[in-house]
């Protein structure tokens, strides 16, 4: 890459940091998360070897949102590979809770207080609430198959999981679970 390309991708990048902030954060789902990814793509620019190779690109804008989404990508991969030794620690004390009977009886009750409150939920809260926290779909994506816009996504998983964070409360402070299909948000 030559200098000047480099040069013209870092000056893309700081002009068009807010606009890249905001599409990475509706396709990925978090601002937190764009902001981390563009800061480490800045820095993998200040890193680029100069002299590497005399690349010609027709469009810096594209070849930029390209290098971002590549970042995001490695990003993603590590954050899912990293186990620490706390979490060892943890899964394996989890693992003898597990066989506990009570604790087996009072899993079964939560799995199913929080499949009761899933069903309370409108078709598309449903179907939203699926999408993004059990199939770990972009916001855009979900938008796109269910034929809505991306804020709506974004409210109705909002309210979702207001809802489901009133049943465990609930759940938890001992109110039981027999009126969660009344409760609907």
């Amino acid at each position: 890459m030559t200098e000047t390309l480099l040069s013209a991708l870092r000056r893309l990048l700081i002009d068009d940091y807010h606009g890249l902030k905001e599409r990475l954060g509706r396709r990925f789902g978090s601002f937190d998360f764009a902001s981390e990814v563009l800061h480490e793509a800045w820095l993998r620019l200040q890193r680029s070897d100069a002299g590497a190779s005399a690349t010609v690109v027709q469009n810096p804008r594209a070849y930029l949102y390209k290098v971002v989404l590549n970042v995001a990508t490695d990003r993603q991969r590590a954050e899912r590979s990293r186990l620490v030794v706390a979490d060892v620690e943890a899964i394996h004390l989890r693992a003898q809770d597990d066989l506990d009977p009570a604790r087996i009886a009072e899993a079964r009750l939560e799995l199913e207080a929080l499949s009761e409150a899933i069903n309370a939920m409108p078709p598309r809260r449903r179907a939203v609430f699926v999408a993004a926290r059990l199939e770990g779909l972009p916001y855009k994506m979900i938008a796109e198959r269910l034929g809505v816009t991306v804020r709506v996504v974004d409210r109705e998983l909002a309210i979702a999981l207001d809802h489901l964070s009133k049943v465990w409360r609930k759940d938890e402070s001992g109110g039981g679970t027999g009126d969660l299909g009344s409760s609907r948000t």
